[in-house]
């Protein structure tokens, strides 16, 4: 047996291992889970036609109760007010409040939308990455055509979801729109953040749902 051939076996060897390795290695990992109930700070990149586009919130979930809260920061018309939206998905219906210095308005009407939740069991793990001096996880979810459509980060010590990145494809300018997450806190929210206080729910506005300043 020549020495070139026994070399090229040895190197052929250590492939398979480190295959072998790599795939006992995903197996390990756990797929990331969104939280039944949570709070979270998000900040968005590229939500809408521009990749430029930025937003922030703080969302308020809870799937038991089956409701949600939005409140931050919205441009409309080019002026900036503080909106605060409770979606209650029981009851089929949603409130807008408006704030801007002393103005407050609020409006509500109907909402047939349920609450989202993310399923990630087509992830597959790529690797180690690291978010904000933090280690994470890093998966993929991909097409029929093995592109790219999903990558989600979620911490290794104890499963937080950091960051996801959602590939708009189909858009007119296709970009990725990604969700960076903070003091993401799960478990059950209070009661107390899907009512509004009376002195705003005695000047709220029936409407049709188009009508909303905010959909």
């Amino acid at each position: 047996v020549s020495t070139q051939s026994t070399g090229s076996n040895k190197k052929q060897m250590k492939v398979f291992i480190l295959l072998c390795a790599l795939f006992s290695l995903s197996l390990a990992q756990t797929r990331p889970i969104w939280p039944s109930a949570a709070s979270v700070s998000v900040f968005v990149e590229g939500w809408g036609e521009r990749r430029e586009d930025r937003h922030f919130l703080r969302y308020y979930y809870d799937e038991v109760a089956g409701k949600e809260r939005f409140e931050g920061p919205t441009e409309w018309n080019g002026e900036f007010f503080w909106t605060v939206v409770i979606i209650d998905t029981v009851a089929k219906k949603e409130w807008l409040v408006v704030h801007q210095q002393g103005l407050v308005e609020c409006y509500t009407g109907s909402d047939n939308h349920s609450l989202p939740h993310p399923n990630f069991n087509r992830a597959h793990f790529v690797g180690k990455a690291e978010i904000d001096y933090t280690v994470v996880d890093h998966w993929v979810e991909r097409d029929n055509e093995g592109r790219d459509l999903v990558q989600i980060f979620d911490r290794t010590d104890n499963g937080e979801i950091k960051r996801i990145d959602i590939s708009s494809i189909h858009s007119r300018r296709p970009h990725s729109v990604t969700f960076h997450y903070h003091e993401f806190d799960a478990g059950s929210q209070d009661p107390a953040l899907w009512t509004l206080p009376a002195e705003i729910l005695k000047i709220c506005n029936n409407v049709q749902k188009d009508d909303l300043i905010v959909n």
